[in-house]
């Protein structure tokens, strides 16, 4: 079973294997805006300096209009409901710091009450001397007539799933913030063309830990 739903995430994915090539992740520098095409519009870049909240270095437009603002400069929690801003940063930060890939679905609520669902990918790149730094993109499932119309306020995890790039044969159960009670994972090695998830609840969430999307 493969836990990325949408073309768009998948696509983003591979494009970021293949620039990583046998490291942990890629240099910012390296993405190209030609090469994500028509997904530009879904993307973003967050940094993160110190201690400071990740806020937006770069997002895409279609982002910004489905959140009916201008991103960049914005922190990246400030689109999450309160209640789960703690646990973003954690995972935010995590992805940036131990190079794990994370893939969420959440539901977005507009200004008049209206629902959407969404799947986002966490990317993360390499350090730039003090910064650290995340691609990612955040997909529509589904195409609700009033998106972009009715701007989304607030957002809502729904699912996670830990794709470890250091070790693609196995399903990812690294810990990936102290909010989570993660356990470490099986030692089963799965076929090279496995999708393997790994499903149980964790709070208010079901966590899925997904193996690495081969192309």
């Amino acid at each position: 079973m493969n836990p990325i739903q949408h073309d768009g995430t998948g696509g983003i994915f591979a494009y970021w294997d293949r620039l990583r090539g046998t490291r942990a992740a890629p240099e910012r520098m390296e993405i190209a805006p030609a090469a994500i095409g028509s997904r530009l519009a879904d993307t973003f870049i967050l940094q993160a300096t110190g201690t400071s909240e990740p806020q937006f270095r770069l997002a895409g437009t279609r982002l910004c209009s489905i959140h009916g603002k201008e991103l960049k400069g914005q922190h990246f929690t400030s689109l999450w409901q309160t209640k789960d801003r703690s646990n973003i940063s954690r995972l935010v930060k995590n992805c940036m710091v131990s190079k794990t890939v994370i893939r969420l679905t959440c539901e977005g609520k507009s200004t008049r009450g209206r629902k959407a669902l969404f799947e986002l990918i966490l990317l993360p790149l390499a350090n730039e001397a003090n910064e650290l730094h995340l691609m990612g993109m955040i997909a529509t499932l589904g195409r609700p007539f009033w998106l972009e119309s009715d701007a989304i306020v607030e957002n809502r995890i729904q699912s996670l799933s830990f794709i470890n790039p250091h070790n693609p044969s196995r399903a990812a159960l690294g810990e990936p913030a102290p909010a989570y009670d993660a356990s470490h994972g099986s030692d089963d090695v799965a076929p090279p063309s496995a999708r393997r998830i790994i499903s149980r609840k964790v709070r208010h969430l079901r966590v899925l830990d997904g193996g690495k999307i081969s192309d």
